[in-house]
């Protein structure tokens, strides 16, 4: 070994201060960035969690609202509209109750299930209501969510951040003419942290809701006489229709005293009053008054200086 190896070795000098300052430092600098690293991974791991817990209830009301959509209960000509209320952010319906309370006089065992979202609280709320009388009670006025007037409320999700985008969207401005609701939420924990916004979507189709019939008709000219045939109309759930015959042009579902109307039941012979052409229209309605009218068609009547 060389005497500079020698003294290399026996030298017990060691770092200096600035040198033990400066890895200090250092150290301080990685180890900070580390557990800021961490911090952030862990809080980012909490955040995903919650909006995925978030999004798994919200997706469990929306599951439970179309099961209570699905099963409205079926028009009555007593209540034949099973949608109450049909707001962008409220609905109320009529819908078939799991179970029915003994000695209960409610037939059908129905009840009255309301959606509706606080944009406040960022919170959607089902309320119900229940009766055992015969005649179905009217609905909680109250337009607060949730409102008074229920007999019971729970939360189905939060975090929802709808804001003006609406809870609710319907086929149709008509109660009675609604046969589709299209349900979207959405969803964000912390709207000032990743992830952003989830958002669910979900459309039910109400297969017991009440819907518009469909008018058809034939008109055959029998001598002097038309014979009108409306047998080729349809309700939807096959329900008993009322016919309405006219021998001039209108619009809408005629009142059950008009004038204009020569006859009603589903085949009706028409004598009319003077040969020439006759223009006749069939208006259908149900038993909740839902009308629909069949395209005119023109008949031709001999007579005097008429030729057909």
């Amino acid at each position: 070994m060389s005497a500079l190896a020698r003294r290399l070795a026996r030298d017990e000098s060691g770092f200096t201060l600035v040198e033990l300052l400066v890895a200090a430092t250092l150290m301080l600098i990685i180890l900070g960035a580390t557990l800021t690293s961490v911090n952030a991974f862990q809080k980012n791991n909490e955040t995903n969690n919650l909006q995925n817990d978030a999004q798994d209830e919200a997706r469990r009301g929306i599951d439970r609202l179309a099961k209570e959509l699905r099963n409205l209960a079926s028009p009555t000509n007593e209540t034949p509209q099973a949608i109450k209320r049909k707001d962008p952010q409220d609905l109320i319906v009529q819908s078939v109750g799991e179970t029915r309370p003994t000695g209960s006089l409610n037939a059908r065992n129905t009840q009255y299930v309301r959606y509706c979202l606080n944009p406040d609280s960022q919170v959607v709320y089902r309320q119900t209501m229940t009766w055992t009388t015969a005649i179905d009670p009217a609905f909680p006025a109250a337009t607060s969510c949730p409102g008074t007037g229920w007999d019971a409320d729970e939360v189905v999700a939060q975090q929802v951040v709808n804001g003006s985008r609406a809870l609710f969207t319907y086929n149709d401005p008509d109660p009675l003419r609604t046969t589709e609701i299209h349900t979207s939420l959405w969803v964000d924990v912390d709207l000032n942290r990743r992830p952003t916004e989830v958002s669910l979507f979900s459309t039910v189709f109400l297969r017991n809701q009440n819907r518009v019939p469909a008018a058809s008709f034939t008109a055959v000219r029998d001598g002097t006489s038309i014979i009108l045939n409306g047998s080729d109309s349809q309700d939807p759930e096959e329900r008993a229709l009322y016919y309405f015959w006219y021998d001039q042009a209108h619009t809408g579902g005629p009142p059950v005293d008009d004038p204009q109307r020569i006859g009603e039941g589903i085949v009706y012979v028409y004598g009319p009053l003077a040969p020439g052409n006759h223009t006749v229209y069939l208006t259908v309605k149900d038993q909740a008054d839902l009308a629909s009218t069949a395209p005119p068609q023109t008949v031709c009547i001999p007579g005097g200086t008429v030729t057909c």
